[in-house]
């Protein structure tokens, strides 16, 4: 028979649906004042019901709580219900609620992104981790599964961002005010960066024509202007004929060419600061207008690099590296990735002067570490640097300096003289040429 009083010293007893025929009792007590600051929106009593049956442990249930509320350890079943739930969940558990949930300053990760990070957890975290719960990971775990990955520098500082950038997420807060699922952050000191794996050549204007004479002629223009212009690979065959301004002269690169989303062809570029305003070359601008003559079409959206099946289409990066590709074999320069045209600019940037914020400007950079690349690029230009300060110096009463000083100069006229010669060269090459 259930229990006819229902009053008690802490909390209530509710029999449902009459205290004549009851078919389950509701045990309830008011929610502790201190609990509503740190979890907003609690209800003012907490309840749960029971089958008349374990009318005991109803009885049973409020006499835990109150020891809880005494003890000072109260919190609501919801959070003690995560935190069983967060002794269980495992890395293959969480990653795609993780990846979903991901935002870059707010925004939603690009389909490239996505498809990267994905790739790294499923060839490299999941074989490993993915099993383990997340409230296990610790930094001697950490450092164990860095050991185990391959010994390729960028990949593995790649594999541990993610798996710091999860395990971080996870000690913060959910996004509608949920405790965390583990309960700090447990790794310490961050990896080392990586070293360079590629060191750069920049390659000689001579190159440069070389490769441009040796690409299909309506994507030739491309070569000039990823140098030039120190542009991604996707933010060439984004282009479009607006975004040329004859007026200013200047390039407005807005977009780039994306390949892992299926619902559009471009995105905004990759930084906030990629969204820019280019200074186009003067020696440059007549090459673009004999392209836009001959191989863009007039409306203003028409793509400069359009696809060669579908001229509504913007140009497939994928196409233009392997057209490139080919050239740089015939132009003795195998080495020379798309992307170091890019480098090849800014570094001549570098060598003209370009000061840090320049360069963040023209490469559309937003870290100075990364412009500072292209100016420890050109550590040869140093020499030639010092030279110049030392001309400086007024010694005119010291033969082996004055022999010295001519020696140099005449250095620079031989090499002055023999670029006369070549572009004289050239012009009567190409006078011949116009009059056939």
């Amino acid at each position: 028979m259930p229990r006819k009083k229902t009053n008690r010293r802490f909390g209530t007893l509710e029999y449902r649906p009459n205290k004549k025929h009851p078919t389950r009792v509701v045990a309830s007590y008011p929610t502790p004042e201190d609990a509503f600051d740190r979890w907003p929106g609690l209800p003012a009593r907490q309840s749960k019901s029971f089958p008349i049956e374990q009318e005991d442990d109803a009885v049973a249930w409020l006499g835990a709580a109150r020891k809880r509320i005494d003890a000072g350890v109260w919190e609501p079943p919801e959070a003690s219900e995560r935190k069983e739930k967060a002794k269980r969940i495992t890395f293959d558990q969480y990653f795609p609620t993780w990846l979903d949930q991901r935002r870059y300053k707010g925004r939603p990760l690009k389909a490239g992104t996505r498809y990267r990070l994905a790739k790294d957890y499923e060839n490299h975290i999941s074989p490993v981790l993915g099993a383990t719960p997340l409230i296990r990971m610790t930094q001697s775990m950490a450092e164990r599964f860095r050991d185990g990955l391959p010994d390729q520098p960028s990949m593995r500082a790649n594999v541990m961002k993610l798996l710091r950038a999860m395990l971080r997420t996870a000690s913060q807060s959910g996004v509608d005010g949920e405790e965390p699922l583990i309960p700090k952050y447990p790794l310490g000191a961050g990896e080392p960066r990586p070293r360079r794996e590629h060191v750069v050549t920049p390659c000689t204007p001579e190159e440069m024509k070389a490769i441009h004479d040796a690409m299909p002629m309506p994507y030739a223009l491309a070569v000039y202007i990823g140098c030039c212009i120190e542009m991604r690979i996707g933010e060439v065959c984004a282009l479009q004929r607006r975004d040329i301004n004859h007026h200013t002269g200047m390039l407005h690169i807005g977009r780039t060419r994306v390949t892992m989303d299926s619902q559009r062809l471009t995105d905004r570029p990759k930084t906030d600061g990629s969204d820019r305003e280019e200074p186009i070359p003067a020696q440059l601008m007549p090459l673009i207008d004999r392209h836009l003559e001959t191989y863009v079409g007039e409306d203003p959206e028409s793509w400069l690099f359009p696809s060669v099946r579908d001229h509504d289409k913007p140009l497939h990066p994928n196409s233009l590296r392997s057209w490139y590709s080919t050239a740089r074999k015939k132009a003795k320069r195998p080495d020379l990735r798309f992307h170091d045209l890019r480098h090849t600019g800014l570094t001549w940037l570098a060598e003209e002067g370009a000061t840090t914020r320049e360069l963040m400007d023209a490469g559309g950079h937003t870290s100075p570490q990364i412009a500072m690349v292209y100016q420890h690029s050109v550590d040869g230009r140093r020499r030639m640097l010092a030279d110049r300060v030392g001309e400086r110096i007024i010694i005119d009463d010291d033969p082996d300096m004055l022999r010295r000083r001519i020696i140099d100069l005449d250095k620079q006229l031989k090499v002055i003289k023999g670029q006369r010669d070549e572009l004289k060269r050239r012009l009567q090459t190409l006078e011949e040429k116009g009059d056939e």
